[in-house]
């Protein structure tokens, strides 16, 4: 039988930190692991937000996990939007769990108006399976709010196979650039514990300045680099925390973030210098990064969300993600749906504009 409960804070996790870390390594999912969420929890969370982490066991062993928080009466999934923190479960069990789950919530203080659920495609549905377990009677209303492709990465026989299936101008163009980058004194390294903070610091300096003339970057807040600090030093021993740079006259022009667990590397965000846009050296990142992850037998790398043209240059099959919104039936189910109709028309009036119009009403263009 699995029981449920719901953890309201970190200090209160004590050994299922490391079972819940386990389960993002077996589920292969890099950002549903607690160093990414807790750390974001410790340095971004909302003012007046309140953890409600759902933990669920079988005969006393962690077997999922439901990692949430909430503003009044809203729940969210903890990270805030900035990576994708899924609900995890052993594999076998994710209804029971998703059931166990929908319990606890449903007797949680405060009682949910709303739940938020992020899940990629290849994931269970955890959004189908919470409302469907869902009890005390009636109808959960649900609202898939978006869908994003994630261009991915199969690494199938290893880096030499997936390159030789690219193109021939890709490969040569891919040559021509890295000798540049070398007959420059340019040289790739992965950031290691003594260089942490500096180049986390640089990371964000380069990241934040490409973007600066585009609408700026959404990683303004000044907690986001304590935040990634932080992940590090608990993830980089581990080789699950990979911050690659690539060297130039010994200052980084270029930075790429990337995180892992099991078989899986996803890629997170990136930054470098305009002045050596030539080298690109962004997609150098991802190749370098690639290859490094082939040496180190994984299988599989998620280039984020969002169907930008250089991830497709790059993947070779495609994921997704979504975010899934609950309204249980209470009381309030009506004017919770009343009070998301507004975002609903947006969402409904953006699926039809075209890429181009979608990033002028965000007001940035990604970099």
């Amino acid at each position: 039988m699995l029981t449920a409960r719901i953890c309201e804070s970190p200090g209160d996790l004590g050994g299922a930190r490391a079972e819940w870390d386990a389960l993002a390594v077996l589920s292969e999912r890099p950002f549903a692991a607690p160093a990414w969420a807790l750390a974001w929890w410790d340095n971004l969370r909302p003012e007046a937000a309140e953890l409600r982490l759902v933990l669920v066991r079988e005969a006393g062993a962690l077997v999922g996990v439901v990692p949430l928080f909430c503003v009044k009466r809203t729940y969210a999934p903890l990270g805030g939007g900035m990576a994708p923190v899924e609900p995890l479960a052993r594999p076998g069990l994710e209804s029971q769990v998703a059931e166990a789950a929908a319990g606890a919530l449903a007797e949680a203080s405060p009682a949910p108006a709303s739940l938020e659920i992020e899940a990629h495609g290849s994931s269970p549905d955890w959004a189908g399976m919470l409302a469907g377990a869902w009890v005390g009677g009636g109808r959960v209303w649900r609202w898939t709010r978006s869908e994003t492709p994630v261009p991915c990465i199969d690494l199938g026989a290893g880096f030499e196979d997936w390159l030789a299936a690219k193109s021939s101008s890709f490969r040569r163009e891919m040559k021509r650039k890295q000798r540049r980058l070398e007959q420059a004194g340019g040289s790739f390294r992965f950031a290691g514990e003594e260089s942490l903070e500096r180049d986390v610091h640089a990371f964000m300096r380069l990241h934040r300045r490409r973007l600066a003339g585009k609408g700026g970057s959404s990683l303004g807040a000044d907690g986001v680099e304590p935040m990634l600090a932080s992940i590090g030093e608990e993830l980089l021993p581990r080789g699950r925390f990979r911050l690659l740079c690539i060297d130039l006259g010994g200052e980084p022009i270029a930075a790429q973030l990337l995180l892992a667990a099991g078989g899986e590397l996803s890629a997170w965000n990136s930054g470098f210098d305009e002045a050596h846009a030539k080298l690109s050296p962004s997609m150098q990142c991802m190749v370098e990064a690639l290859r490094d992850a082939s040496e180190r037998g994984e299988r599989t790398m998620s280039l984020g969300p969002g169907g930008q043209d250089y991830k497709y240059r790059l993947s070779n099959r495609e994921d997704s993600l979504s975010s899934h919104v609950l309204v249980p039936p209470d009381g309030a189910q009506a004017l919770t749906r009343l009070r998301l109709a507004p975002a609903q028309i947006r969402a409904a009036l953006s699926a039809r504009l075209s890429p181009a119009a979608k990033r002028r009403l965000r007001g940035s263009i990604p970099g």
